[in-house]
């Protein structure tokens, strides 16, 4: 039988990371369940004209949350040699964690028929999603609307959106500039400018003190004035759910690429935002960039959200001619959740210790382990979906520490 000792720390604050901790010194070791992730889905790409159009691909809540969001301007007038790469830094606030990362960039290829290899570097190390990342022609394999894997959504004109995943480790947390570069590379004419590239975090600080809802769309927005065929004059982009009842701050960010500086309309749950002509996009500037624009959208929240996007007989004047609505995020500013500190119970038979951790239900934990206080790996994470989890883990003669966090 295992011995057992169970103490409250001494150094708890819950105000900070919302960290629960209750250490246990037991004769055990092993993992005690395994991790959950939440399965993203890939469909293939390959160059569709009218564009796949704009799905939610992220979303989720975190504590003491925030989104950044950084879009460059990487544009030149004229076709580059190969090999040919494009260098950003990215100022990510300084904070204690990243919960999701992802870098967009829209790039130009000449035709939809010719070949990227794209490599792509994160603060020096090769990022594993490009690594290269080949895509092109109209048969391209390459996943759409997937969280987990490089996706690659074609336009059918030569323009490509890619969208990368990024794991947090790879970037720096302390205020120091994180330098991206994306190169390109072909052997069959690939144009290979680069219209913008943009990076995404949804970061985590005990400074602010809050619930944070996020929710990412993205894909080939593609909308035309007169649309032909399969082509369409709007977009509607439905947002996972979102928590209202408790918002203190929501914003819409958009970002749009190739438009001629005319008219379109962007409406958000049915109401008009950003005037009838919401696109800036100047082709007389040499160097352009995207349109990237954010609109306080609180008074008009609700649980399951819409952005539109027009080009359609509803938009005054002169329309566009076509549009490119490629990426939309909505972000939700809630007051700090109240948590629970939770119960641990311990039970030993035999060689095997039940541990029980009393909760709250819908609520996730996260259990730590240490063999001496110091150092401390993640064992599992879960969602306790009745207030109450068990599990059992071997007994031995290993002493181990554990924090459980709830967040």
């Amino acid at each position: 039988m295992g011995r057992l000792k169970l103490t409250a720390p001494e150094f708890m604050k819950t105000s900070e990371r919302q960290l629960i901790t209750v250490i246990l010194t037991l004769t055990l070791a092993g993992a005690l369940l395994p991790q959950t992730l939440r399965a993203g889905f890939s469909l293939p790409s390959g160059s569709t004209s009218p564009g796949h159009g704009i799905s939610n691909v992220l979303s989720g809540t975190v504590a003491n949350g925030a989104l950044f969001w950084q879009s460059t301007t990487n544009w030149v007038n004229t076709t580059p040699a190969k090999p040919y790469a494009v260098t950003n830094n990215y100022a990510l606030p300084a904070c204690d964690s990243i919960a999701v990362a992802r870098i967009v960039a829209t790039i130009w290829g000449g035709t939809a028929n010719y070949v990227s290899e794209m490599t792509v570097t994160v603060n020096g190390t090769n990022l594993p999603a490009a690594n290269p990342l080949v895509f092109g022609t109209t048969t391209d394999t390459n996943a759409v609307f997937s969280a987990t894997s490089a996706n690659a959504y074609g336009s059918g004109s030569g323009v490509w959106l890619v969208t990368l995943p990024v794991p947090a480790s790879m970037l720096f947390t302390d205020g120091t500039l994180n330098n991206i570069v994306v190169s390109q590379n072909t052997t069959t004419g690939f144009d290979g400018r680069v219209q913008h590239v943009t990076l995404l975090v949804v970061y985590q600080s005990s400074a602010l003190n809050n619930t944070f809802d996020y929710a990412i769309a993205e894909g080939g927005g593609d909308i035309y004035k007169s649309p032909a065929g399969t082509q369409v004059s709007q977009r509607t982009v439905t947002f996972d759910a979102v928590h209202p009842a408790t918002a203190t701050a929501a914003t819409l960010n958009v970002l749009y690429t190739y438009a001629d500086a005319l008219n379109d309309r962007l409406y958000f749950n049915g109401t008009q935002f950003g005037g009838d002509n919401v696109a800036q996009f100047d082709t007389s500037v040499v160097n352009n960039g995207p349109s990237v624009l954010s609109f306080d959208v609180l008074a008009n929240l609700v649980t399951t959200n819409t952005v539109t996007f027009s080009l359609g007989a509803d938009v005054p004047g002169t329309p566009e001619t076509s549009l490119r609505p490629q990426l939309a995020a909505l972000a939700v500013t809630r007051t700090a959740a109240t948590i629970l500190a939770p119960t641990l119970a311990i039970t030993v038979q035999t060689n095997l210790a039940r541990l029980t951790i009393t909760g709250e239900s819908n609520r996730t934990y996260t259990v730590l382990s240490s063999p001496d206080l110091f150092s401390w790996s993640t064992n599992a994470s879960f969602i306790s979906s009745n207030a109450v989890s068990q599990w059992s883990v071997p007994a031995t003669n290993t002493t181990r520490f554990f924090r459980v966090r709830a967040q």
